[in-house]
């Protein structure tokens, strides 16, 4: 098979979060196009090697976010980062509705690396994981040796601005006193 002219769909990042994802900025490609391929081409030591994809993720900064089968873990990705990556041969794109992502569908893993900002107390720190249930998740915002426990729920968070990597958030009375030992 002739992996030559194979439809270039852009190339991958870093990995993204804890559980083996990948960013993909999409280049002359749209997410919709990418919905269903169960494969993708990444250009590895001048070969067009498939990996076969578990899932895909919108991310509207960088384009897309992917999980490949058999990778489990970011030091598992890193071998990926900046590679190539291509349609599978005879995929063309197709005209797709693109649907509206719900606000509340944004993955924890997005905010790794943001900025916090409160309302009140101003700079908090960065986001430095996740911790908590499923039902109830906490954002880990560290601003030197000093970790802010956040939960994140809509109600506190007021703002993201993805392409910034801000976060703004409103705090309950007494939270970020509690943690400063004011």
């Amino acid at each position: 098979m002739n992996y030559g002219n194979l439809r270039p769909l852009g190339s991958l990042g870093k990995p993204w979060g804890h559980r083996g994802e990948v960013a993909l900025r999409l280049e002359g490609a749209s997410f919709g196009e990418l919905q269903d391929l169960g494969v993708l081409f990444v250009e590895l030591d001048g070969s067009r090697v498939p990996f076969f994809v578990a899932h895909f993720r919108e991310h509207p900064r960088i384009g897309a976010v992917v999980k490949f089968e058999d990778i489990d873990d970011p030091q598992g990705a890193a071998f990926l980062v900046n590679a190539p990556v291509f349609a599978p041969p005879g995929h063309e794109p197709q005209a797709v509705e693109e649907e509206e992502e719900d606000e509340e569908s944004l993955d924890p893993d997005e905010l790794l690396g943001m900025h916090v900002l409160d309302e009140e107390h101003g700079a908090l720190g960065e986001v430095v994981g996740t911790d908590g249930t499923e039902d109830n998740p906490v954002m880990v915002v560290r601003n030197g040796d000093q970790e802010i426990l956040i939960p994140m729920v809509q109600e506190m968070i007021i703002g993201i601005d993805l392409n910034t990597g801000h976060l703004v958030v409103r705090t309950p009375p007494g939270l970020v006193a509690l943690y400063r030992g004011h």
